[in-house]
């Protein structure tokens, strides 16, 4: 089969720029040569990045430290924690922990660059990220602050940044959804297995007026108690619940609901409230003491300890296996990611063990 001229002439040519790339690099130190020592010396140093607060790289990316601690004062507040008596050991595992985060999200962001338009998200689910994020702290100053101290350019880059962490759940979720879906047999299984731990213990159903043993301001301790007693005596002999507890109780929670507060079981609340409680015979309103104060309750209903159906449970037992899956799902396409992209990921560890930052 002969090679046509059309294939030889582009052949000829490639081979020419080819030449030229090559000599231009090596001999002239031409405008190619000039490029790449360009290119070289953008690539950004350790000693620069040290001094710069960059704590990590990914895909050349920029991870600065105050970005990581503040992931972990995002964790810490969480659990109702502050960085106050963090230990040097324990403040590095954090921002370990938070680094490896913010490093496979920078990884994802790569990942969903090429893929928006598959995974949008809305508005709505951007301003309830927002108030959630906004919920805390006290004032809008104080978040403005923290903000600035984060180095987010104001709200307008926090409603990017969580709009991004927005779009990456869904689009992690699109890559693992196979994974985490349950089967009728799935759930069958964890109720046949976990069935003892499916009993229902005995509960009633509660209402109450409740008036606390802290005095009013001007108020003794014995006054407050005899306060107390003859108003609930009071309410005692006038039925009407609803309009005793909107006017005597100082349960806020209540008050206004005919003071009740649901079904309990002897595991919730104050144990002396419910010891109490179960005490009590349905529809015979008592008054009562305990260390909080003084109650007049009344039992609506009493349900025994029961075993709950399969069918009860399923609802509860479909979440507990997803929750468990999804959690397994994405570490697993996580580590993938890292190792499908390790190299480009660089850390400087002498800034990760620094001090925290402001």
């Amino acid at each position: 089969m002969s090679i046509s001229k059309k294939f030889l002439w582009r052949l000829g040519l490639w081979s020419l720029l080819m030449l030229y790339i090559l000599l231009a690099l090596l001999i002239f130190k031409g405008p190619v040569d000039k490029m790449a020592t360009k290119l070289r010396n953008d690539q950004p140093r350790f000693e620069d990045d040290a001094q710069r607060g960059i704590a990590s790289r990914v895909f050349n990316r920029p991870i600065y430290l105050t970005q990581i601690d503040f992931a972990v004062d995002q964790k810490l507040w969480a659990t109702g924690k502050t960085r106050k008596g963090i230990q040097d050991k324990q403040r590095l595992f954090l921002r370990a922990e938070a680094l490896r985060n913010i490093q496979d999200q920078y990884i994802l962001r790569e990942k969903i660059r090429l893929n928006a338009d598959d995974h949008p998200v809305s508005e709505k689910a951007i301003n309830a990220a927002v108030l959630r994020f906004s919920s805390r702290f006290n004032t809008k100053q104080e978040m403005t602050e923290a903000l600035q101290a984060y180095g987010f350019k104001g709200e307008k880059e926090l409603r990017f940044r969580l709009a991004a962490q927005l779009q990456q759940e869904k689009y992690i979720l699109s890559k693992i959804q196979l994974g985490i879906a349950v089967t009728d047999q799935d759930t069958q299984k964890w109720y046949n297995d976990f069935k003892e731990k499916a009993t229902t213990p005995e509960r009633i159903n509660v209402q109450h007026i409740f008036i606390s043993r802290l005095p009013a301001p001007g108020q003794t301790p014995a006054q407050k108690a005899t306060y107390a007693k003859q108003t609930l005596a009071a309410c005692l002999a006038n039925p009407d619940w609803s309009a005793n507890a909107a006017k005597h109780s100082e349960d806020e929670r209540t008050k206004n609901n005919s003071g009740n507060l649901g079904w309990i079981h002897h595991l919730r609340i104050a144990k002396d409230f419910t010891d109490a409680c179960f005490a009590t015979e349905l529809n015979t309103p008592t008054i009562i003491t305990t260390k909080l104060g003084w109650h007049l309750i009344n039992i609506l209903e009493k349900q025994p300890a029961k075993t709950r159906t399969f069918e009860q449970m399923k609802p509860e037992i479909v979440i507990a296996i997803e929750t468990i899956r999804r959690q397994e799902q994405i570490e697993n396409y996580r580590l993938n990611l890292r190792k499908q992209h390790g190299s480009y990921i660089k850390t400087n560890w002498p800034v990760v063990t620094g001090p925290w930052t402001d």
